[in-house]
């Protein structure tokens, strides 16, 4: 029956969570900026939801493990899987639960900045050697030595980006393609109208 509804509960998560919490971010194509530093960050409630998907089935296998009464010496390997399991599913809930607070993209017109629970990768624009537009999931690919950069198009302040993308990113990367710049483009072009 909690196998039941863990199930239900992580279905709604999934379907639901936007109509369950806050109003949701990422329409706002412009955000404040503190010296120069325009701060985007992910939609109200996703990385909660995801946090969420994670702990949903730890949970319904941690149910399972209580429920079972006995353990031969011949399961104690599977103990040892099932533990290790555990173990990774409350760290992942844990980890989406703390960049629910903290994840977020600083851009200024020198550098773009991505900062995620434990780890903060800065790149200056100069450095980028690839930006690429993904339509199918609604995000732009940066590269440059040593880091890569993912920038959902749902982010509060994605306009911000985008005008300090064209401006700052060196030409040739620019060029490399035509619909990663028309895309950045229409969201500049957006910003500006906000």
């Amino acid at each position: 029956m909690s196998a039941f509804l863990g199930l239900v509960a992580m279905t709604a998560l999934m379907l639901g969570w936007r109509f369950l919490l806050l109003p949701t971010t990422g329409v706002h194509a412009r955000v404040p900026r503190h010296g120069g530093v325009a701060v985007l960050r992910p939609p109200r409630g996703r990385n909660l939801m995801l946090a969420g998907l994670a702990l949903a089935p730890t949970l319904i296998l941690l149910e399972l493990l209580l429920q079972a009464r006995q353990l031969t010496r011949a399961d104690q390997s599977g103990l040892a899987l099932a533990l290790a399991l555990l173990a990774c599913g409350g760290a992942a809930a844990l980890s989406l639960l703390a960049a629910e607070f903290r994840q977020e993209l600083r851009v200024d017109p020198d550098h773009v900045e991505s900062v995620f629970v434990l780890t903060t990768k800065r790149v200056r624009w100069k450095e980028v050697q690839r930006i690429r537009w993904n339509p199918a999931s609604g995000w732009f690919f940066l590269a440059a030595a040593g880091a890569w950069l993912w920038v959902p198009v749902d982010f509060d302040g994605i306009g911000d980006f985008a005008e300090l993308a064209l401006a700052a990113l060196p030409p040739a990367v620019l060029g490399a393609s035509l619909e990663t710049r028309r895309e950045l483009e229409e969201l500049a072009a957006t910003a500006r109208t906000a």
